[in-house]
């Protein structure tokens, strides 16, 4: 089912829970995983995907950057790695936490179309009923 002809819609019911499959794990607070309540970011492949991808790039341009200015500081080199590992993990956190927000907004968005979408199908199919009688 396509949205806007670009983006995939996500069910809201996933499909082993919908076929009455084995259930998901408890989750904290009591639901359980994949009870079609829960939309995360771990669980849209595309998103997931793009959140792994910042964390990496972020770490690795943070560990460069910090690397070559060490570097031209003249830092003895166990101070060049050090300062470039300790730069590559902060940066590595950063790109996580900017990158799940953004992933956040985007399933939301996700989410809400797909709910736009079901409910003007059901809009077209009542108002089709209620015009034959």
């Amino acid at each position: 089912m396509s949205v806007d002809g670009h983006t995939r819609a996500m069910p809201l019911v996933p499909p082993a829970a919908a076929k009455g499959g084995k259930k998901g794990k408890k989750a904290k607070g009591g639901r359980r995983a994949g009870d079609g309540q829960t939309v995360s970011v771990a669980g849209h492949p595309r998103v997931a995907a793009r959140v792994r991808a910042a964390k990496g790039w972020g770490a690795l341009i943070a560990f460069g950057l910090v690397a070559m200015a060490s570097a031209k500081a003249g830092a003895p080199a166990f101070d060049i790695l050090l300062r470039a590992l300790i730069a590559g993990f902060a940066g590595w956190v950063i790109c996580w936490v900017a990158a799940v927000q953004v992933g956040q907004a985007v399933v939301r968005a996700e989410v809400e179309a797909h709910v736009k979408a079901i409910e003007a199908e059901h809009a077209d199919d009542g108002e089709d009923g209620e015009s034959g009688t």
